[in-house]
């Protein structure tokens, strides 16, 4: 285990650029993230950073990471606070290698529900929507040009590891109208002004679902691909939701039209 004490360190530096631009190497922050990496075969970690404290209090954990050959650096409390994007640092870090995928990557046997992120440019949001995707049975995410970085620390910590599960594809617009006519996928906008509601659905067709930006919706460029618009019934007085909630809402209607199908086959 090697110490790293000073600011200008190599590793450090290279964290601080990862975190200004992350493309093919990620920064991960804290012990729930860093073990949900190490289970994921998407993502591979390079070094480990920890606080003497972190190791005094996580040692069948560190000797876990220790078996699996990774290199494990020790850092003081004072560069823990320093590389750190939460108030109060839990002591260890990753560097990780993680790529997205282009739809050329995409394996998908059959695809029925891929969800379209659509301009979002807040982190939180982005990263909330690929957990709730992830855990409510799309296949993957599809990100359009405009949307912020989905490799940004914020990000990851927003999808509590569930983007190490899921494909995120960055895609331009041309190539998801080609990934959706050639599955044969039903495209579907979600819109605070459309006049049919989210549980009209048709869950029994495949599906390519399109979340647009916090502030103008999803894009003219998407809405020229043939579609259906739908939104959440809404009885307050609050113009519209936030979009992962938005994402939450309409997922989980997806979900339960199709397990509510699947039952009804069954009798």
């Amino acid at each position: 285990m090697r110490l790293i004490q000073s600011v200008e360190n190599p590793l450090i530096k290279e964290i601080k650029r990862i975190k200004e631009k992350s493309e093919e190497k990620v920064f991960i922050e804290g012990v729930n993230l860093v073990k949900t990496a190490l289970e994921s075969q998407s993502i591979f970690i390079e070094k480990i950073l920890a606080t003497e404290e972190f190791i005094q209090r996580n040692k069948g954990f560190f000797e876990m990471i220790k078996k699996r050959g990774i290199s494990i650096f020790f850092i003081t409390e004072k560069l823990a606070r320093l590389v750190s994007d939460t108030v109060t640092p839990q002591g260890i870090f990753a560097v990780a290698v993680f790529k997205m995928k282009t739809l050329k990557d995409l394996n998908i046997d059959k695809p029925d529900l891929v969800v379209i992120a659509d301009r979002i440019q807040d982190p939180g949001n982005l990263g909330t929507i690929i957990r709730v995707v992830e855990a409510l049975g799309g296949q993957a995410v599809f990100i359009t040009p405009g949307t912020c970085n989905p490799l940004s620390s914020k990000v990851l910590r927003a999808s509590v590891g569930s983007i190490f599960f899921l494909p995120i594809v960055k895609a331009q617009i041309e190539e998801i109208k080609f990934f959706i006519n050639k599955n044969n996928l039903k495209l579907i906008v979600t819109d605070p002004q459309a006049e049919r509601l989210s549980f009209e659905i048709d869950c029994r067709e495949p599906l390519a679902v399109a979340f647009g930006n916090e502030s103008t919706g999803v894009s003219e460029d998407l809405r020229k691909i043939p579609h259906s618009s739908f939104k959440i019934p809404h009885l307050g007085k609050t113009e519209s939701l936030n979009v992962a909630v938005s994402a939450a809402i309409f997922l989980y209607e997806i979900l339960r039209g199709r397990l509510k199908r699947k039952i009804y086959d069954m009798i």
